[in-house]
Formats: C-alpha cells, sequence, structure tokens
C-alpha cells in the first residue's frame, strides 16, 4: 500500500494545498506520496488551489480563471499565524528533491481545457520526478495522454462511473468501486478511515498518519 497525502492535510500547521504543506508531506518518510489541485489564472500562470473562487481559502475574494496571478500574490492563503501566500506549480515542483509520487489534479469544468493541457504540459516535461496527471474531466485526460504517459481519470460519486473501463494507465476510484478495474494501478480516494482490505490498494488520504505502520 502507498500512501499519497491529500492536498499535504494533516501533517503540519500549514493549509492544505500550500507549498508548506505538500513539501512536509514529501519530507515524512512514512508517506510515499502527495495529490493537490491546480487550476489557471488569467495570464496564464498554474497555480495550486482546489476551489474554483479565492474567497474560502484566503482573505481575498475573486474567480480563479479571471484573476492575475500577481493580484492574487497580494492575498494571505495561510492563517493568521502561520501566512502563506499561493503557489505556482513550478515553485513547487522546484523545491521536490525525492522520487515520490506526485498526483496533480487538473481543475477544469469546462470543455476550454487545450491551452491549460499545454501550459502544464510545457511544465512538468521539464523535471525528471515522478508525475501523474488526474482529472475529472474525461476529454482533458484524453487529450493529456497524447502527449504523456501517467495520466488517470478519477472516478466516483456518480462521475465517469460508465467510462471506468478506459485506455488511461491508471483510475483513481471511490471506495466502494474499488474492485471494479481493468488497470494495473488504482488509487482510492479520499480514504480517511481504516478499512480491513486497504493494504493491496493505493491511498489518497486526509490522515496520513492514521496508515502509519
Amino acid at each position: 500500500m502507498k500512501i499519497i497525502s491529500h492536498r499535504g492535510s494533516n501533517v503540519s500547521n500549514y493549509k492544505p494545498n500550500s507549498k508548506q504543506a505538500l513539501l512536509t508531506a514529501l519530507s515524512l518518510e512514512f508517506i510515499d506520496g502527495i495529490e493537490f489541485d491546480v487550476r489557471i489564472t488569467k495570464d496564464k500562470e498554474i497555480v495550486i488551489i482546489h476551489d474554483p473562487i479565492i474567497n474560502l481559502v484566503s482573505d481575498g475574494s475573486g474567480i480563479v480563471k479571471k484573476m492575475k496571478y500577481k493580484k492574487m500574490l497580494k492575498y494571505n492563503f495561510g492563517t493568521k499565524e502561520v501566512p502563506s501566500k499561493i503557489c505556482t506549480l513550478k515553485e513547487l515542483l522546484d523545491d521536490i528533491d525525492n522520487n515520490k509520487i506526485i498526483i496533480i489534479e487538473l481543475k477544469e469544468e469546462s470543455n476550454n481545457y487545450k491551452q491549460f493541457v499545454d501550459i502544464v504540459y510545457s511544465i512538468i516535461k521539464n523535471y525528471n520526478l515522478k508525475i501523474y496527471i488526474a482529472s475529472f474531466n474525461y476529454d482533458l485526460i484524453k487529450y493529456f495522454s497524447t502527449k504523456y504517459n501517467k495520466c488517470g481519470l478519477i472516478i466516483g460519486y456518480g462521475m465517469n462511473i460508465k467510462k471506468i473501463y478506459n485506455h488511461f494507465d491508471y483510475n483513481i476510484l471511490t471506495y466502494k468501486y474499488r474492485n471494479i478495474y481493468n488497470k494495473k494501478e488504482i488509487f482510492l480516494w479520499t480514504i480517511n478511515e481504516k478499512k480491513e482490505d486497504l493494504k493491496k490498494y493505493n491511498i489518497i488520504t486526509d490522515n496520513p498518519y492514521l496508515f502509519k505502520n
């Protein structure tokens, strides 16, 4: 079983999806990798953030795809006690110095994904890291897979169920669908409690310490 830290949650005092939280997770010996989310800004920077708006994760407000990166840098994406700035994908990858698994989820709810994919690919191709690309957007992943080998579809909670048998390199599944797959490699998300049959799976979790041997 490989333990993948979901957004670097609950491993430090830093907020999830922050550069500091993700690097802390990677520094822990028992954690095998990290998963985090990226979006594209108005000026085509790739930033690490889950929500389409910054309101709930910062002291600012605005829609990521309609904001310029420099404006986003004005806001605190951490806490008052532990402030932090929003991080770009390149900034994080520049500081990773190990060969653990890096799962990057591309957040794009529309069909306007090709430029997003092209920019992300232009970044990751420069690193000798174990990078996996994932998304709920089937067409996005299909397009990315024409450029890159480690691409996977996220499946569960009513999304992409009919596409579980696909040609991608791996799948990310909810626990319910753990036995319905045709991949050599799968990840189960988001597993936050112990279950008897987890040892044969890779898991993405908000509580990595729960699975520490």
